[in-house]
């Protein structure tokens, strides 16, 4: 397996190593630090960016490496230049290539032209590492995921996208609410259902039933980037009612946790008594990017993932 562009690139027991190995990483931040000495990964970076960007950028330092972010106005990247021809020259530069653009064929062009390893860093249609460092927060709180719900409330995004495959790889069971033409696709969701592993999935329009028994709440903005702004008066009217409150917070299980992948807004998508309370893990979610993120680069450098079948 040489990129990770979705979590359903993944075989089972490859996202448990992953698991494990940044749990690793997260102990001993600075083993492997020779793995890439001398070497250079380029961060390919068309959208804004605070944890990815910078959770890649101190794994690949951790490692060894020298990390190159640069954005749209620094490379001829589909503009003037073909994304093969750009994938090219830069595989015979770098030992890896981490990407956050728009279009997810964007990448998997740049991907099978390439000869490195390519990471996805988020698209329109799925957030790979964000899901790994979602599930990494799970496990140290909660154990054993088998068994264990989470609900996502809110309108379906990539991050939905990815946790939907990854809940599915790891057994765990997720209920997803949303409003009306706020779905997640539905190609998705047959590939999360072909992937599961022994968990549910619920897609569901009442954030109540959602909720319910969850070991965890999870929810996203309302405005995506890359979303017009103009839909934004129409996307809080349907929203609304999927806020995550402290009343809807009662309904899941007692002891359940609250997650959310950041940047939040307060008094829309999630109340300020909720992210900034007792239940809150947002910032162990965003702290365990780095770990993941290094345990990605780990994997692929060194040969150690195995695809789905």
């Amino acid at each position: 397996m040489k990129d990770l562009l979705r979590i359903a690139d993944l075989a089972p027991d490859t996202l448990i190593h992953l698991l494990d190995r940044a749990g690793h990483f997260q102990r001993h931040p600075h083993d492997r630090g020779e793995l890439l000495r001398g070497r250079t990964v380029l961060l390919y970076f068309a959208k804004p960016s605070t944890r990815t960007r910078l959770s890649a950028e101190t794994a690949v330092v951790r490692l060894g490496g020298t990390a190159l972010t640069v954005g749209p106005a620094e490379l001829q990247l589909g503009r003037g230049e073909t994304i093969a021809d750009t994938a090219r020259v830069v595989s015979s530069y770098t030992a890896a290539v981490v990407i956050r653009t728009f279009d997810d064929e964007d990448v998997r062009s740049f991907a099978r032209a390439a000869h490195v390893p390519v990471i996805n860093a988020l698209t329109d249609g799925h957030h790979p590492l964000q899901a790994l460092a979602d599930l990494m927060t799970l496990r140290e709180i909660f154990g054993d995921l088998r068994g264990r719900k989470v609900a996502y409330v809110g309108a379906a995004t990539n991050v939905t996208h990815s946790l939907m495959e990854a809940a599915a790889l790891a057994g765990l069971s997720l209920a997803v609410a949303t409003p009306a033409g706020y779905a997640p696709d539905p190609a998705v969701e047959a590939m999360a259902r072909k992937l599961s592993t022994g968990g549910d999935l619920v897609l569901t329009g009442d954030p109540r039933e959602a909720v319910d028994g969850a070991d965890a709440v999870y929810t996203d903005v309302w405005l995506s980037m890359g979303d017009p702004p103009e839909q934004k008066a129409a996307r809080v009217a349907a929203l609304a009612p999927y806020r995550v409150t402290a009343g809807l917070m009662a309904a899941a299980r007692p002891g359940a946790v609250f997650l959310h992948c950041l940047p939040a807004h307060r008094g829309e998508e999630v109340t300020a008594e909720v992210i900034d309370g007792p239940a809150s893990e947002v910032f162990r979610q965003a702290a365990n990017r780095l770990p993941t993120a290094q345990a990605v680069l780990d994997a692929l450098l060194t040969g150690g993932l195995a695809g789905t079948l």
